[in-house]
């Protein structure tokens, strides 16, 4: 994968995590488990990337139980979604300078 498809599969995670927390508590059980499928594709798909860039000290488990519907896990994965997503933007406009 190149960086720019890496990128765009992290927003991709990201908005995948905010469906997943949006749905939480509803009864819709088909459309959760949905989620719930793409969530851990996308996250397997990208473990290898997160597992260099991560600030988290236990980024497994914390994206693994946000999948599960967890929704202080959920934030968590987000805001290091977040960190990475900020990370690559930074280091795209110093390149560029």
């Amino acid at each position: 994968m190149t960086d720019k498809e890496i990128r765009v599969k992290l927003k991709e995670l990201d908005r995948l995590y905010a469906e997943h927390a949006n749905n939480q508590g509803q009864g819709d059980f088909e459309m959760q488990n949905k989620l719930r499928i793409e969530l851990l594709d996308s996250f397997l798909a990208l473990k290898p990337y997160l597992k260099k860039r991560t600030k988290l000290q236990w980024y497994e488990p914390t994206y693994n139980y946000a999948i599960t519907g967890n929704l202080e896990y959920i934030e968590a994965a987000r805001e290091d979604l977040a960190h990475i997503i900020g990370e690559d933007a930074d280091s795209d406009s110093s390149e560029k300078a």
